[in-house]
């Protein structure tokens, strides 16, 4: 089982029930997590996109809003990482997970492109 992958907030802060957060916990996502965020806000992307973010760091859509812009940009680099399905740790400036490695490495039919 891979270890648990956090990311450490640059700017920590308080959230509106007063807990100090200093790092967010990444939960893996799944189809389902798509369909609940589109019912959550069916015509607004960006609404559709907090909610997803919230769901994999554990946040509530209203604390998401408190996260300093360059922790954003974190949690939103690690979404894009994990929806192209690579390796998250890497973004995280962690080295890559035991084992994972670029798909095409050894794969004969990516190397004749």
């Amino acid at each position: 089982m891979a270890d648990s992958l956090n990311i450490p907030l640059k700017f920590p802060f308080d959230t509106a029930a007063g807990t100090r957060i200093e790092s967010l916990p990444i939960k893996r996502l799944k189809r389902k997590d798509l369909a609940a965020a589109h019912n959550f806000s069916p015509k607004d992307e960006a609404a559709q996109e907090d909610f997803l973010f919230a769901k994999m760091t554990g946040l509530t859509v209203e604390d998401l809003g408190e996260l300093d812009i360059a922790d954003s940009r974190v949690v939103s680099d690690v979404f894009r990482e994990m929806a192209g399905g690579g390796d998250i740790a890497v973004v995280l400036g962690r080295s890559a997970a035991p084992g994972a490695q670029d798909a095409t490495v050894g794969n004969p039919q990516a190397d004749n492109g």
